[in-house]
């Protein structure tokens, strides 16, 4: 009894000993795939960060370069205006003093008319008085100087501003050209203000009959004050993201510009008596002053109590006391890693569950065989393999009708895009973001220009928007662009809804997918054009192209065309002998030999059996037809050469007729020719080639040596 006993225990110790492995085998693969995915996890996290780290760097690069555009481009706008100005009050001078020498030059002496001249021009001023005229001659002496008469009679050639520039110098290199004309920038005194400089541009231009030098001039600083408005509102209007803005700060510390502290504009940040904005504005300041850079620092955040950290971008602008700053919060950042973390983290968690599931399954199938060596554990787990029986028929089931739904709502409905009036989007549906990869909070309140893929120009656009108008509804293809990047079709159709009093309420978009119709119209066309045996162009292709290249030569004298008949001799008896795989094979392999011979702006095509029509396109002059006759032999040499198929040699040769267009041939007329051509070929014996032209009545065979190389 004890052994009957024992016996009948050992099953369910082998079963239990089993189950214990498995369960630690289990166990240990658990483990090793936990902390393998936690690996792999923190290093795509970490990636993640570095990737969204450059996006951010190069955003505010990007962000502080168009800035530095438009301002680089209002400075540009000023001084061509102040160029004019000054081109144009130096012309109106040398009009009066040219005017004034053409008539008294002959009464009066030189010096008296070198004094009327000089003082004709002393009390003119112009540019709110700022502006006036002086001369001086090739020498450098100054003949005119209404602000400083003293000085006249005297050199100017050791005048120098304070970047050592030599004035007089500049004003002689000006108009050292074929002009006798141009323009000189230096630095010199502003009215009222003899201890600064400021820039200066100034037109001089050469007075024939004295070989003096007439020039006037204007301060830059006027114009820069009347630009400052513009470029600090153009500032103050920049904004990207949730938290990003441009400030425009001066060397000294002074807040020049900002979208963000308006209110705190003209406060020296390095005077505040808060020691965190004086450090960060330093830490600025000395960044532009080693020539600008990335930097980050605690600064206050509109609506955030205490200090957030800040990534700016900070260049100095050159030849300004300016510098440009562009800025993001890192909480931002934060929240969009924040976001993209929590979806990694989901693909890791399904990642997990899917080996739980695979391991599960190892598990039951282990399980499982031991069960086998044990036929009586079959009665005491009967119920138990009811049991799972019964719940997957029903987890089955269920999949059966989840698989069935999922199917129904993605064949059933379609991406739903409602506008307002002013064409703003106010509601999509489930689909939309399926479709094009944006959630409904990425795209509320913008136009559904966030799709559009640069395919269409304006006036599709326009003629798409007037046929809504009028016709209340517009339907067609049209090019969109997912979150991604990736441009698909799409069918759209878009309907006005209006109030009763007809004015526009909504506009409702609904669109699908349609990239597997466009890849099965491309499919078709593939199809239509081409043999599908042996890849070559089919007969609608010849004919199409035949027309076409007819046309063009008619028409514009173009290159000369040949049309190739060419028929493989013999084929029907290679064919019953081997087989019509053999042949098949035989076919793809003439294919391929005529594409090794011809030039890509040469075409193949095969429109039946064993025929093959070969466009060819020469130079009409010099040779003319002539320069086919090498062409006709590589052809032949190539296609006589033996053919190896499963351990089956087969010798092959061609019969060829060629005709060449003449003006005025129709496709018609030119394939007759060729098949004459080709008929005449056959009767001289096969394996040959011959013209229909007269010109090249000899019959063209291959060559001796080559024909013989395997």
């Amino acid at each position: 009894m004890n052994k009957i006993k024992d016996s009948t225990r050992l099953p369910t110790q082998l079963l239990w000993g089993a189950t214990f492995i498995i369960i630690l085998l289990l166990a240990t693969q658990t483990v090793y795939f936990y902390f393998n995915t936690q690996s792999r996890y923190q290093h795509q996290l970490g990636l993640l960060r570095e990737k969204m780290i450059e996006e951010q760097h190069s955003r505010l690069e990007s962000e502080l370069a168009d800035a530095r555009y438009m301002i680089d481009q209002m400075f540009a706008e000023a001084s061509e205006l102040l160029e004019r100005q000054t081109s144009s009050q130096t012309q109106q001078a040398l009009t009066l003093m040219n005017t004034l020498y053409q008539r008294y030059h002959q009464q009066l002496s030189e010096a008296e008319m070198k004094a009327m001249l000089i003082e004709s021009l002393r009390d003119i001023r112009f540019f709110d008085g700022r502006g006036y005229f002086f001369i001086d001659d090739m020498d450098g002496t100054l003949l005119l100087l209404p602000t400083d008469p003293q000085q006249e009679g005297t050199s100017a050639m050791g005048y120098r501003d304070d970047n050592r520039h030599a004035i007089m110098q500049g004003l002689i290199q000006a108009v050292s050209n074929p002009q006798r004309a141009g323009f000189s920038h230096y630095r010199w005194y502003a009215p009222g203000n003899d201890t600064v400089m400021r820039d200066k541009v100034a037109h001089v231009r050469v007075f024939e009959p004295y070989n003096w030098i007439v020039g006037t001039g204007d301060y830059f600083y006027r114009f820069e004050n009347e630009l400052k408005p513009q470029i600090y509102n153009f500032i103050r209007n920049i904004h990207f993201g949730r938290t990003g803005y441009i400030a425009l700060l001066h060397r000294d510390g002074r807040l020049l510009a900002s979208g963000a502290t308006p209110d705190r504009e003209g406060l020296n940040y390095l005077k505040d008596p808060d020691p965190l904005i004086r450090q960060g504005a330093l830490q600025v300041i000395e960044t532009a002053r080693e020539g600008g850079g990335l930097l980050s620092y605690d600064w206050y955040q509109a609506g955030k109590e205490g200090p957030s950290l800040r990534l700016s971008m900070v260049e100095p602008i050159r030849n300004r006391s300016w510098i440009l700053v562009a800025g993001i919060y890192h909480d931002e950042m934060n929240e969009l890693f924040s976001s993209q973390e929590r979806e990694l983290n989901n693909e890791i968690q399904k990642d997990r569950l899917h080996q739980m599931v695979a391991l599960s399954i190892i598990g039951l199938l282990a399980l499982l065989i031991t069960w086998t060596y044990s036929r009586w554990l079959k009665t005491r787990f009967k119920h138990y393999e009811d049991d799972i029986t019964r719940q997957n028929n029903e987890l089955q089931e269920v999949a059966d009708s989840l698989k069935l739904n999922a199917l129904i709502v993605e064949s059933a409905y379609e991406g739903v895009i409602v506008c307002d009036a002013d064409n703003r989007i106010v509601q999509v549906n489930a689909a939309f973001t399926r479709i094009t990869g944006y959630r409904s909070d990425e795209v509320l309140g913008k136009t559904p220009a966030v799709l559009s893929s640069g395919r269409h120009d304006e006036s599709f656009y326009r003629e798409m928007w007037h046929h809504l108008n009028t016709e209340g509804v517009w339907r067609g293809e049209v090019w969109s662009k997912r979150k991604d990047g990736v441009v698909y079709p799409e069918w759209l159709s878009i309907t006005e809804n209006k109030y009763s009093n007809g004015e526009v309420q909504n506009y409702i978009a609904t669109f699908y997918d349609i990239t597997h119709l466009k890849d099965l119209e491309n499919r078709l066309r593939y199809l239509a054009e081409t043999d599908p045996l042996t890849g070559l162009a089919n007969r609608r292709t010849l004919m199409d192209c035949l027309n076409h290249d007819l046309a063009a030569q008619n028409r514009y004298q173009a290159l000369g065309i040949a049309l190739f008949f060419i028929d493989l001799d013999h084929f029907k008896a290679i064919n019953d002998c081997y087989g019509h795989d053999i042949g098949d094979s035989l076919l793809i392999e003439v294919a391929r030999r005529l594409n090794s011979c011809l030039r890509e702006s040469d075409l193949p095509c095969r429109v039946g059996g064993d025929e093959f029509i070969l466009i060819v396109k020469f130079e009409t002059g010099g040779e003319g037809a002539q320069q086919l006759l090498p062409l006709c032999r590589r052809l032949l040499n190539e296609l006589i050469k033996p053919l190896r198929l499963t351990s089956i040699d087969i010798d092959i040769s061609c019969s060829m007729g060629i005709a060449v267009s003449e003006q005025g041939d129709d496709a018609y007329s030119l394939m007759k020719n060729a098949d004459q051509a080709l008929y005449r070929a056959k009767r001289e014996g096969r394996g040959c080639a011959c013209f229909h032209d007269e010109a090249l009545s000899a019959t063209v065979y291959p060559s001796p040596v080559e024909a013989e190389t395997p």
